[in-house]
């Protein structure tokens, strides 16, 4: 993996509003880490208004309806 390549992007978590830095790489994929509520969230640019964003909970951690 070349991490001369990361550039940072910032992004305010989805889950709290909390503003983050994330890193892009090579795949055009920008991964989050929140260190208040500890989602981690992954933002894939698909194209230049498409973007797609996974969010994963902490271990230990359901959803709830």
């Amino acid at each position: 993996m070349n991490y001369d390549t990361w550039k940072p992007v910032p992004m305010y978590c989805p889950n709290c509003g909390k503003l983050n830095i994330g890193y892009k790489n090579e795949e055009n994929k920008i991964r989050y880490e929140c260190q208040t509520c500890k989602v981690v969230f992954v933002r894939i640019q698909k194209g230049r208004r498409h973007d797609t964003i996974e969010m994963y909970a902490p271990a230990g951690v359901e959803r709830l309806y």
